[in-house]
This record gives C-alpha cells, sequence and structure tokens, in this order.
C-alpha cells in the first residue's frame, strides 16, 4: 500500500468536512441568533466590558464577544458569521490533535481522534451551521486549550483558558475537576507537592466564585429562576433517558469506529488494547462533559460537541494500537476501509443538513418580505403573521420566539409581531393575542410570500 494512499485516507475526513459546511454555512440566521447579535453590539471598548455585566438570560459574555467582532466585521451579512464558526471548530481541530500528541498517540491516531470529532454525526452540524452553536465551539476550544496547557506542565496558566471555556457556556462549571483528573491520570510523576495543589485548588474556586459574583449581578438564569425546562432535575426517568441519548451522540460513531478497526487491522494479542491514561483522561473528559446537562429536562445535541472529544481520543487510541500491531496486508484493508466509510457518510452528512440549512433561507426570506409589506407600519406597530404550521420550515422553526428581534436587527424597526396559530411558548414569554382592531397589518406567508 502506497503511502500516498495513506495521506489520502487520512487527510479526506477534513476534506469533507470542509467541503460539507464551507458550502452550507452562512445562509441565514436562525431563533437565538437574532439576541445575540442585537445584544452583542457594541460602539466602543466600555461596550465591549459591559458584556460581562449583562445578561439576556443565559450568561456567556465571551460568546457576545465574538458576535460583536463579528457585526462590526460583517454587519447582517451571515457568511461571515458562519466562517468564524467553521474557524472556531477548525482550532478545536488543532487543540484536540495537540493534546492526543500530548496523550502520546502517534500522529495518525491524532488525526483521527480529530477526525472522529469532527464528522461525528451529533453535535457538530448544529454547532457549525447555527451560529448560535459556537456557544459549544467556544466550550470546547476553551477546554482543550485548558487541559494543553496543564499536560505541557503549566497547571495555573490553564487557568486562563479555562475562564474563557467558563465564560462561554456553562458545562465548563466542572473543568476544574476534569482538569484535576487528568493531571493525576497522566502526570502522575510530575506531581506538585501538595501544598502548590492546595493553591491552585483555592485559584480555581476563586475563578468560580468570580464568574458566579459576575453572573448573579446579571440576573441570568439560575437554577432556581430557570424555564422548567432547564432546572435541574433527579427524575429518574429523564435521567436515565439523558444518559442513554447522550451516550449514543457522543460516544456511538466512535466506538463504531474503534470497533471496525479491530475488526479490519486484526492485531496480534500481545500489545494493550488501550492506554489505561488515555481512558481515565477520556472517561473524565466525558462524564464531567455531561455532568451538568444530564440532569436537565431539555436536551440537545450541541450537548455532545464537548464531551465527544474524550470519546474520540479513546477510540483514536485504541485504533491506532490496532495499527501498529497490524500486519501489512490488515493495514492495506484498513486504509481502504477508512476512505470507503468516509465517503459513503457523506451523504448522511449533508442530508442531516438540511433542516439547519432550511430554517436559515426561509427566516432570510420570510424577513425579506416582511420588510416589503411592512414599509408602511409605523414604529411598534402590530403586525399579526398568518403561518402555516403543517409544513416545514415555517415561523416557529425558523424564529422561535426572535421574530421581533429578527425584524429589528434586519431592517432597523422595532414592530410587535403576534404569530398565527399561537407559538408554542407565547404565553411563557408573556405574549398575548392583539385585540381585532389593534393589528396595522395581516401578512400571510401560508401562501404567497414563501415556498
Amino acid at each position: 500500500m502506497s503511502r500516498p494512499l495513506e495521506k489520502i485516507a487520512l487527510a479526506l475526513p477534513f476534506a469533507v468536512f470542509l467541503a460539507i459546511y464551507g458550502s452550507s454555512v452562512g445562509h441565514g440566521f436562525v431563533a437565538d441568533d437574532f439576541g445575540w447579535i442585537l445584544d452583542s453590539r457594541s460602539g466602543s471598548a466600555h461596550d465591549l466590558g459591559a458584556l460581562f455585566f449583562k445578561s439576556s438570560g443565559f450568561y456567556r459574555p465571551v460568546v457576545g464577544l465574538t458576535f460583536a467582532a463579528d457585526y462590526a466585521l460583517f454587519g447582517t451579512h451571515p457568511l461571515g458569521y458562519g466562517l468564524t464558526n467553521v474557524l472556531l471548530a477548525g482550532i478545536c481541530a488543532v487543540l484536540l490533535y495537540l493534546v492526543a500528541r500530548e496523550l502520546s498517540l502517534p500522529s495518525g491516531a491524532a488525526a483521527l481522534a480529530v477526525a472522529l470529532w469532527l464528522l461525528n454525526p451529533h453535535g457538530i452540524n448544529t454547532a457549525v451551521l447555527w451560529m448560535s452553536g459556537r456557544t459549544s465551539l467556544l466550550l470546547t476550544l476553551g477546554s482543550l486549550a485548558a487541559v494543553l496547557t496543564l499536560l505541557r506542565g503549566h497547571p495555573f496558566l490553564a487557568l486562563l483558558p479555562a475562564a474563557v471555556a467558563l465564560f462561554s457556556k456553562e458545562e465548563a462549571f466542572l473543568l476544574p475537576a476534569i482538569l484535576f483528573l487528568w493531571w493525576i491520570g497522566f502526570r502522575r510523576a510530575d506531581l506538585p507537592s501538595r501544598t502548590q495543589m492546595a493553591l491552585w485548588w483555592l485559584c480555581s474556586a476563586a475563578l468560580i466564585g468570580l464568574y458566579l459574583a459576575l453572573r448573579f449581578q446579571t440576573g441570568a438564569m439560575t437554577p432556581w429562576t430557570a424555564p422548567p425546562y432547564y432546572r435541574f432535575t433527579l427524575n429518574p426517568a429523564i435521567v436515565f433517558r439523558n444518559i442513554g441519548e447522550y451516550a449514543d451522540r457522543a460516544l456511538t460513531f466512535p466506538a463504531a469506529v474503534a470497533a471496525l478497526a479491530w475488526i479490519v487491522l486484526r492485531p496480534s494479542s500481545e500489545r494493550a488494547p488501550m492506554s489505561r491514561a488515555v481512558v481515565i483522561c477520556g472517561a473524565a473528559w466525558i462524564a464531567g462533559g455531561y455532568g451538568l446537562t444530564m440532569f436537565l429536562p431539555v436536551r440537545s445535541s450541541l450537548y455532545a460537541c464537548f464531551p465527544s472529544a474524550g470519546a474520540c481520543l479513546i477510540a483514536a487510541d485504541i485504533a491506532g494500537r490496532c495499527w501498529n500491531a497490524a500486519a501489512v496486508p490488515a493495514r492495506r484493508r484498513a486504509v481502504v476501509a477508512a476512505i470507503v466509510v468516509t465517503l459513503g457518510m457523506t451523504p448522511i452528512y449533508v442530508l442531516r443538513n438540511r433542516t439547519t440549512l432550511a430554517n436559515a433561507r426561509f427566516s432570510t426570506r420570510v424577513l425579506r418580505d416582511l420588510a416589503s409589506a411592512t414599509r408602511d407600519v409605523p414604529p411598534g406597530g402590530i403586525v399579526v403573521v398568518l403561518d402555516d404550521r403543517t409544513r416545514r420550515p415555517n415561523v416557529e422553526t425558523a424564529f422561535n420566539m426572535a421574530l421581533g428581534d429578527a425584524f429589528e436587527l434586519t431592517a432597523g424597526r422595532r414592530l410587535t409581531f403576534w404569530v398565527e396559530p399561537e407559538l408554542q411558548h407565547a404565553k411563557l414569554a408573556g405574549l398575548t393575542p392583539p385585540c381585532a382592531s389593534c393589528a396595522a397589518l395581516r401578512v400571510d406567508l401560508r401562501n404567497a410570500l414563501i415556498r
């Protein structure tokens, strides 16, 4: 088997990722995107700093900083925002490769870990195609940078990228515990004194304390004030269902590839099938990454983006060990299998992206048509929008409760929109239907404007 074909097998997943997502991002904003951009627009350094002292429900100021930068560069053109998400995913990929190398994975196995993470059918597509999905990308980026810094012997410095992760998404609340387990799991021979370790925990606690102090003063959601679907629960039915579904989303694809590698390569039994340290670190990453979300009633594929990196490291370590213990003919089969599997799964990624793309294109067309139809409606006027909920995309799938924010962002005017049939969370948002004579305009999206 020629080395060029092996290089093709390694490069192909990254080419597929860029081809699929590079051509799919930037077709429009969806749902939470509009609120993020509106709340993050900044005209000065003071405005940027103010992002750490305000909240629109969540407290994720680092995410706001990225939206502020995108708005300054691209205005309301979605392509730039989408390319930012692709860039963030690329940075995560580089960091994951470096982390794998620090865990002593060979370069080919490290590249496989990255490929598994980028091509996981769950989580990554939403994180990249949905502008607001960058919350999970920034969480993963900061966490990987933190553990990489720790593995390179700078545990205190690692708290800086850990802060980036924490101020990007709430799942990083358990990141100090993950870092500590990696520290003792893979750097046991280089552990500092108990005094230094106690000081590290004190600094970690200070970081968490600063985060909580800033968060609480903004009025951001807490486990006690959040909507019911964002409140922690110990209901066994919900928790066990979450465990099953999230295990599937983070583990199934890497585990399947590792199993396929073992079947195709047929390694000798002389070598250990996996590294104990990698398993400890990967398992700690998975458990810590799901440590909060498994207790939430609401489920999202985005929650798999961060913890799946741990599963990819374990799977890549297993596959790499199989490769090193395999004969040349088996390696030939593995290279061919890798190419066939990658190309065979490409249509799956394309199909899974169709819903997100359809919602993005739909929102762009609806906003264009609403801007034209409401030219004579004064600011603050009420517009009733008739939606066709029997087909998708529709107003609810594309905007959720954000139609007013979306219109203000793109048209520069604030109108009040009421959608019929009533949106699922309208009452929860405090919206009530207008009186018969209050609406300045009724816009029917069911037939003419959007197809």
